[in-house]
């Protein structure tokens, strides 16, 4: 009942806007509900359409918090959202977006583009899962383009947004360009720097993500290396940081920061993760990469991957804490060369470049009338 009010409300607000306003040409609006700034893709992007003088530029950030207050700025920015759609040729995303998904007969001059925030083709998303098939409202509708970063990628984007190739337009992921272009250069402090990225479950208070990434963190709290170590503990935005436990240890520092996180990728000496694609992001600096995943038999039939996940990366999984812990400062021969190819499979442009390559592609949009 809620859902559908809240369906036809959007719905009726955006057409009413589109009556009582027009279409501004020059206008595009960047809109996230992933954080409270533009991170990653959108922000890359966003950079480049600084530049002109000719461009009419609106921003949307905004955090989705389940609380009740949350809800209500949920429902503030929504409509916020829907009025900056009705008015911009551009409208561009990053993520899963409600509002957008509740308008039908959307108008053609107001195109929307998906700027994925993930690359690769690993785990499962959107409608390629089927009990997001299944919902009343049809998840991830209205996309009128979808940005890639590389080919081997649009058969994972076509089944999981519901889209034609025709629709998907190969870029490179604009993010990519910040690892590009660092500069390696020698570390300023003698400490093993860790990043640790679990991704979410089902988003609930109950969500077993919870377990797995405590046991880890108490499992490392127990620990005495060999060299000062750091343990940085990124999470996922729908997972709520104050059930997460650093067992008082200073050396454990846990943040909810996809801009700090997007950071850290560069400074690191080895990053953690179960099934976030962010560790396709880090094999450019072709480190050593550990996979956490207790529950990896269970995730695969429940949400599942586009690829076989253990083969396709043939890196070792740990199904416990202890088995993670003592394999952390391993990195063979083997483990080498499995991160070095998923780097020459996910970096199809090296040029630094993807970033202007989706602007101009947005830019001949504008042109369209």
């Amino acid at each position: 009942m809620k859902l559908s009010l809240l369906q036809k409300s959007i719905h009726y607000l955006y057409h009413f806007f589109s009556r009582m306003t027009r279409t501004n040409y020059d206008k595009v609006t960047f809109c996230t509900n992933r954080s409270q700034e533009l991170t990653g893709n959108l922000k890359n992007i966003y950079l480049e359409f600084k530049k002109q003088k000719d461009v009419q530029i609106k921003v949307i950030c905004f955090n989705y918090n389940r609380s009740i207050i949350g809800r209500v700025q949920y429902l503030w920015y929504s409509i916020i959202s829907i009025y900056h759609l009705a008015t911009s040729r551009v409208f561009i995303i990053d993520d899963y977006f409600l509002p957008i998904y509740c308008i039908e007969s959307k108008r053609d001059e107001n195109i929307v583009i998906q700027v994925w925030h993930a690359i690769g083709h690993l785990k499962r998303y959107g409608l390629s899962i089927e009990k997001n098939r299944k919902s009343r409202l049809k998840h991830h509708s209205n996309y009128d383009w979808v940005l890639a970063n590389s080919h081997a990628d649009i058969d994972a984007l076509s089944q999981s947004f519901d889209i034609t190739r025709n629709q998907i337009v190969v870029t490179g992921a604009p993010r990519l360009d910040d690892l590009i272009k660092v500069n390696h250069l020698e570390k300023k402090e003698n400490v093993y720097q860790i990043l640790y990225a679990p991704t979410y479950r089902d988003a609930t208070d109950e969500d077993p993500a919870y377990k797995y990434i405590n046991a880890f963190l108490l499992e490392f709290s127990k620990q005495s290396f060999k060299i000062p170590t750091k343990l940085y503990v990124s999470l996922h935005p729908y997972l709520k940081i104050e059930k997460i436990h650093n067992h008082f240890s200073d050396n454990i520092i846990i943040f909810q920061d996809t801009a700090q996180s997007s950071k850290l990728l560069k400074e690191v000496d080895c990053f953690i993760t179960d099934y976030s694609s962010l560790l396709l992001d880090y094999s450019y600096f072709e480190k050593p990469i550990k996979i956490y995943a207790p529950d990896y038999d269970q995730y695969t039939r429940e949400v599942g991957f586009f690829v076989d996940y253990q083969s396709y990366l043939d890196l070792p999984i740990s199904k416990n804490a202890e088995e993670l812990v003592a394999n952390l400062n391993e990195y063979s021969i083997e483990e080498r060369m499995s991160v070095a190819r998923l780097k020459k499979e996910n970096f199809p442009f090296l040029d630094g470049l993807n970033s202007q390559r989706s602007y101009q592609f947005i830019k001949k949009l504008l042109k369209d009338r």
